[in-house]
C-alpha cells in the first residue's frame, strides 16, 4: 500500500470512529506511521485528505452500484444494483459507516457534495431512462436516488447492528419492496 493510501486508511479509520472534528492532522500523521514530510507532499491540510477520501469513496460507491447491470430489463438491473451495494457494505463496514455518519454530515461541504454528483451520473441516467420509458413514476431521479440507497442502508443496519443473518430470501423481499415503490403499476 502506498504511503498516500495508508494515509487514507488512517484517515477513514479515525473519523469513522471519532468523527472529522475530533481527528486532527497530526493524529492523522502520528497513526499512519508516514513522516510529517511525506504527508504534506501528497495534502497541503486535512481538509484535502477528506476531500480525497470523500470523492474517492463516492466513486467507489458509484461504480459499485452499477457494476454488471445489462441494459435492458429495469428489474434485472435494479435487483442487481441493490445486491452491488449490499454486499459493498457488508464487506467495507468502514465505507458504510463513512456514508451514514461522514458523508451526510454538514461538516462536508456542499461544494464538495456537488463535485461528487458526477460519481452518481450513471444511477441517475438509469433512473431518468425509467421514468423515460414509463417503467418508473415521474418523480425527481435525485429523490430516488437517496430513496434507492435508503432502502439497501435499512437492510444493510439490521444485517450489521442487529446480527441477524439474513436468508436470501429476505434480502429478496426487501428488493421486491424497493422496486414496488419506484415502479409504476
Amino acid at each position: 500500500m502506498s504511503k498516500k493510501a495508508i494515509v487514507l486508511q488512517t484517515t477513514l479509520e479515525l473519523i469513522t470512529t471519532q468523527g472529522i472534528n475530533a481527528t486532527s492532522l497530526s493524529q492523522i500523521i502520528k497513526e499512519s506511521g508516514v513522516a510529517n514530510g511525506t504527508v504534506y507532499h501528497h495534502f497541503k491540510n486535512k481538509e484535502e485528505i477528506i476531500t480525497e477520501l470523500y470523492l474517492m469513496l463516492t466513486q467507489d460507491f458509484g461504480t459499485v452500484v452499477m457494476r454488471n447491470t445489462d441494459q435492458g430489463d429495469y428489474k434485472k438491473q435494479f435487483s442487481t444494483m441493490w445486491m452491488n451495494l449490499f454486499h459493498y457494505f457488508v464487506n467495507n463496514p468502514l465505507a458504510f459507516v463513512f456514508s451514514e455518519q461522514i458523508a451526510r454530515s454538514p461538516e462536508i461541504p456542499q461544494s464538495l457534495k456537488d463535485r461528487a454528483r458526477k460519481y452518481f451520473s450513471e444511477i441517475e441516467l438509469y433512473f431518468r431512462n425509467g421514468i423515460r420509458d414509463k417503467v418508473f413514476k415521474s418523480y425527481n431521479t435525485m429523490v430516488m436516488e437517496e430513496l434507492f440507497f435508503g432502502n439497501v442502508v435499512s437492510i444493510v443496519k439490521i444485517h450489521e447492528n442487529e446480527k441477524v443473518t439474513l436468508q436470501e430470501k429476505h434480502l429478496q423481499q426487501a428488493i421486491e419492496i424497493s422496486w414496488r415503490g419506484f415502479v409504476k403499476e
